[in-house]
């Protein structure tokens, strides 16, 4: 089905997939960034128009910042399912990593992590991307954090591990992960540097 301002024989717009749409948007930011990306390269990724793009998401930065936050929820998501519901630290740092692996690798070629790969270059030109980037640097220090004061209480940090420090220095490792997949990096040497960083934190 065409998407856009076409219209029903009853005169109302046809529907669009919005999911299917934001999808191909997220897509397509991820490899470009927001300020290569043009309304055009959107309207061909999303199967709709420019004017039906802006009544469905707003202006480009808009549309950007949902697929940040399209993408960033899948990364909350994929905490939750690892570091916070695997009983064991180790195990579930290596699972959480693992995956992270997965998605950065999941393209051809490998495209990284669309926030810690596109938003730093866009957040002093455009301010409320760069308060989305803090926002997830801060959300991923809490949940580390939280994770290894728990970690702290079962016996499973090493003696000498600062929570709060260890915290900066897992989502460090995630950052730079996401950068060598997208300089590419290879899927074993990735996943050898967060194997040795877990193993450094972990008794």
């Amino acid at each position: 089905m065409q998407v856009g301002t076409k219209m029903t024989s009853r005169g109302r717009p046809r529907k669009f997939n919005e999911d299917e749409a934001l999808n191909g948007a997220m897509q397509l930011f991820w490899k470009k960034g927001l300020s290569a990306t043009s309304l055009d390269d959107l309207a061909k990724a999303m199967n709709m128009n420019r004017p039906s793009i802006y009544n469905a998401f707003g202006n480009k930065e808009n549309l950007y910042r949902k697929a940040l936050s399209r993408f960033c929820g899948q990364l909350d998501h994929g905490l939750e399912q690892t570091l916070v519901a695997i009983p064991s630290l180790r195990t579930g740092l290596q699972a959480f990593f693992g995956q992270a692996i997965d998605v950065y690798c999941g393209t051809n070629p490998p495209m990284g992590c669309l926030m810690v790969c596109t938003a730093p270059g866009e957040a002093l030109s455009h301010p409320e991307v760069g308060e989305d980037l803090r926002d997830l640097i801060q959300r991923l220090d809490r949940g580390f954090t939280e994770r290894l004061l728990r970690a702290r209480e079962e016996n499973e940090l090493s003696a000498n591990v600062q929570p709060e420090l260890a915290a900066k220095l897992l989502q460090a490792t995630l950052q730079t992960l996401a950068i060598r997949a997208r300089a590419g990096t290879s899927r074993d040497d990735l996943q050898e540097l967060a194997a040795y960083a877990v193993n450094k934190l972990t008794r």
